[in-house]
């Protein structure tokens, strides 16, 4: 799964880049998530590694120039594709190993067209770290953020991804004790579920990006929405 980041301060372009980013990937049948931020704070705090960045230059407070600068610190790799109106900034996006330019006002043919090129790169590039599971159809590597949900059921362990489900006899104990530290929680007893595609949770029941719905222990309820409400603060601005 593609993560794609969009940062702009200006709340009408930055929810107008997602809505373009996510048709352009429903439109080649491609699974992608995308965040929207206001500010180049949000976007380091969120300590995520975005395989591409949609990236304001003129911002009040932390720029974008200097956004990127502190996050080549730790990320070599994302694609960084720079968003603005001012050209006399390009030369300093150099610096940065900036993938691309798109000048304002957005248009959809320039950003599907950048989208274009930036998957040919990432389809071609080194692959991203895979976890090998024991299944029932042999040892299969799957993209951690791939995974939706791990249910157990009858003594063995589905796993439910974007490219189907694969049945394991792992213990979700042993399960949550690896993946918890990546954003994996478990709501009910027979779930550990990525929150990354939870999208939204209702009474009792978590909906999730798939489809899938599932269910929120009364118990665990609290811990659980506390936990999840904690993610998306420090994931999402509010756009």
């Amino acid at each position: 799964m593609i993560k794609v980041a969009v940062c702009d301060d200006d709340k009408q372009v930055c929810t107008k880049l997602v809505a373009m980013i996510k048709d352009y990937f429903e439109d080649i049948g491609r699974p992608v998530w995308v965040a929207g931020f206001t500010n180049g704070l949000s976007v380091l705090k969120a300590n995520i590694r975005f395989d591409v960045i949609f990236l304001d230059i003129d911002m009040p407070g932390l720029d974008g120039i200097e956004t990127a600068k502190r996050l080549r610190n730790w990320d070599v790799n994302s694609k960084i594709i720079y968003v603005t109106n001012y050209s006399k900034f390009k030369s300093c996006a150099y610096k940065v190993h900036a993938f691309d330019y798109v000048d304002k006002p957005v248009r959809e043919s320039k950003i599907f067209d950048v989208l274009k090129e930036v998957m040919h790169y990432l389809d071609n590039a080194v692959e991203k770290q895979k976890y090998a599971f024991t299944t029932e159809k042999g040892v299969l590597t799957i993209e951690l953020d791939d995974i939706y949900y791990f249910e157990y059921v009858a003594r063995r362990v589905l796993i439910n991804t974007s490219q189907g489900e694969y049945i394991a006899t792992y213990s979700l104990k042993e399960l949550y004790n690896k993946f918890n530290k990546y954003n994996f929680e478990s709501p009910h007893k027979s779930f550990i579920i990525n929150m990354l595609h939870i999208k939204y949770i209702k009474g009792f029941d978590i909906f999730m990006e798939n489809g899938s719905i599932i269910p929120l222990a009364q118990k665990r309820a609290v811990g659980f929405k506390e936990k999840f409400n904690d993610f998306l603060q420090s994931t999402f601005d509010k756009i």
